[in-house]
């Protein structure tokens, strides 16, 4: 695998993590922070934490889809957060309808020390360093059996083998090197 750093090419992921979560930039940082870190969430924990994840106001459908498919269950969510083990089982058969990308940051948002956020701007960077094709990666080209297949099956093993202990700072680097792919002037800095 090589892990670009710009110009130069790294084996190094802990190398790729440091340089790419220093040119991460997400709006509301604090917001992710203030909430992340509670031991027991209200509902207002659970809005900021979506509306960061969305990266702006919800829309009136995702609104919709936050109160009655999340927020609507947070006893649940907290039960889930306060036990030392989650079975994923029981987890994916509360929150089936949730896509896998609003899934995904649940399970993060419960245990995030043990579960990476997920988006496109994740898997374009994974399939990048694995020398695959990435160039097609948006929200509408995977389906979301697709997304969580990928998710469990390859990128979740991937973080476990690679003991990263820092899961956010990873999150940062993967976001922000997903998102520089998806410009047109990667292929002048990327050598």
């Amino acid at each position: 695998m090589n892990f670009p750093v710009l110009i130069k090419h790294s084996q190094n992921l802990s190398e790729f993590i440091i340089f790419w979560s220093k040119q991460y930039s997400f709006s509301n940082e604090a917001i992710y922070s203030n909430s992340i870190a509670k031991k027991v969430l209200n509902t207002t924990d659970i809005q900021n934490l979506y509306i960061w994840k969305n990266g702006m106001k919800l829309s009136e459908l995702k609104q919709k889809s936050l109160d009655n498919k999340i927020k609507s269950k947070l006893s649940i969510i907290n039960d889930f957060k306060s036990n030392d083990e989650l079975d994923l089982e029981v987890f994916s058969k509360e929150f089936k309808n949730l896509s896998a990308v609003w899934k995904i940051f649940l399970l993060h948002i419960i245990k995030p020390e043990l579960y990476p956020i997920y988006d496109q701007h994740i898997h374009r960077t994974f399939l990048f360093i694995h020398n695959e094709n990435w160039s097609n990666i948006s929200n509408d080209t995977i389906t979301n059996k697709d997304k969580e297949k990928f998710y469990f099956d390859r990128y979740l093993p991937f973080i476990q083998t690679s003991n990263i202990i820092e899961l956010k700072q990873l999150d940062e680097a993967f976001f922000a090197f997903g998102q520089f792919l998806n410009t047109r002037n990667y292929a002048t800095l990327l050598i």
